[in-house]
């Protein structure tokens, strides 16, 4: 078995000057001869992280005063205030417009402005929603699909319909809804030969209510209904 090495210290060794010790010692020369610029340092520092902390903790209660607002405006949109609601809603998106709660304010703003009814204002309500990019997908879908609805009950069938065709172009929850009334559309307007496809692909539709499916089959012809969809009707 190898011995270990012993390594001893000369006496040149030892009136080495420690090289942690040097380069502390001339640190601290350093920081004595300017001192005023360390100090305007630090203060930028901690005058930087006092501002982040300031505006993280600000951003933090105006989210939390948003949510609370938000669940007041819902209460009374579910006690159909609908006219409440729609103020309340407004209010929550002026006041706190660059939170999460804030911005969806903006959305059920509409909703309570069409359940009044108020197609005019509703379709306001989500022209501004979606230009103010809705967080996500499913959100922008249910907008479009808001404002459809909206210009449609104001009578303008062909913005509605464009409406319909964005929201339905869009995977989500209410892309079925948005493909049944733009079927619907299609069909009042006279265009038979578009409503068919639009109805025999709707039928594919996992999502498809009973009574939708009976009514879709009920207008097309046996020869257009798709084989897999005649088999869940029997079902």
């Amino acid at each position: 078995m190898a011995e270990a090495k012993h390594y001893k210290l000369t006496r040149k060794d030892l009136r080495e000057p420690d090289e942690f010790q040097a380069f502390t010692t001339q640190a601290i020369d350093w920081i004595r001869d300017n001192q005023s610029a360390v100090i305007g340092a630090v203060s930028t520092v901690v005058a930087i992280a006092a501002v982040i902390l300031g505006v993280g903790w600000y951003s933090e209660r105006q989210a939390d005063a948003a949510a609370v607002r938000l669940q007041s405006a819902q209460a009374l949109f579910e006690a159909k205030k609908f006219a409440d609601a729609a103020s309340e809603f407004g209010a929550v998106g002026s006041e706190y417009p660059r939170t999460p709660s804030g911005r969806l304010a903006e959305l059920y703003r509409g909703h309570a402005l069409a359940a009044q009814p108020d197609a005019a204002g509703a379709a306001t309500a989500y022209a501004e929603y979606l230009a103010g990019t809705p967080a996500t997908d499913y959100l922008r879908q249910e907008a479009l699909l808001g404002l459809a609805r909206a210009r449609e009950a104001s009578g303008d069938t062909r913005a509605a319909s464009d409406a319909y065709q964005q929201a339905a172009d869009i995977p989500g929850p209410f892309r079925t809804q948005a493909q049944l009334a733009l079927a619907r559309l299609e069909d009042a307007a006279g265009n038979g030969e578009k409503a068919r496809a639009l109805y025999a692909e709707l039928l594919k539709a996992p999502d498809l209510d009973g009574e939708s499916r009976q009514a879709i089959t009920s207008r097309l012809p046996p020869s257009a209904i798709p084989p897999d969809a005649a088999a869940s009707e029997d079902r």
